[in-house]
């Protein structure tokens, strides 16, 4: 599958995670607002920077970066734990046609994070709240190949490259340390 074919999930991301309409202004009693003075504006504090968790041990077997998408592929063992990259809401938890299972959390700071393909045994469901590195799913082993998960990330509207917001610059392997969350 290429990035061109996967224009549908970002179509559905939108879809999962817009806003939620309000009810309509006449069902809102209007308040009255006493003239004030307006309080003095105050500078945000200064926010860190969300780092992200790789959700499988594995390795990377594919990156595809176009001018409108970004993904990363890793290859993991048949069983292995697929966690959540970064606590967040889930939005939607189930199969979709070209992209096997898919688990799309949407996390603060404006940004979503899509895990999908050779995962089953799902964990969570939709408006579930996850927390880093709790197990969301499971890799399953598809017909005649090695199991793959693909991963994506947004800010708001635009899909980013993840790994300078991943918290090691490669997901963990069974051979070596772990920074996988565990939870």
């Amino acid at each position: 599958m290429d990035c061109k074919m996967l224009h549908g999930l970002g179509a559905l991301a939108l879809m999962v995670l817009a806003p939620l309409v309000c009810a309509p202004a006449a069902a809102c009693p209007q308040t009255e607002v006493a003239e004030a003075e307006p309080a003095p504006r105050q500078a945000a504090p200064p926010q860190a920077e969300l780092k992200f968790d790789w959700p499988v041990r594995g390795r990377i077997v594919f990156e595809c970066w176009t001018e409108d998408k970004g993904r990363i592929t890793i290859a993991a063992p048949i069983g292995a734990e697929v966690r959540a990259a970064q606590s967040g809401l889930v939005m939607f938890a189930g199969g979709l046609k070209g992209y096997g299972n898919l688990v799309l959390v949407r996390h603060e700071g404006g940004f979503a994070s899509a895990t999908y393909g050779d995962i089953g045994d799902l964990r969570v469901k939709r408006y579930d709240s996850v927390q880093t590195g709790q197990a969301i799913a499971a890799m399953r082993a598809p017909e005649g190949g090695m199991a793959e998960l693909s991963f994506e990330l947004r800010r708001g509207s635009e899909w980013i490259d993840p790994r300078p917001l991943m918290r090691t610059e490669e997901p963990p392997s069974d051979d070596g340390g772990d920074s996988l969350s565990a939870k």
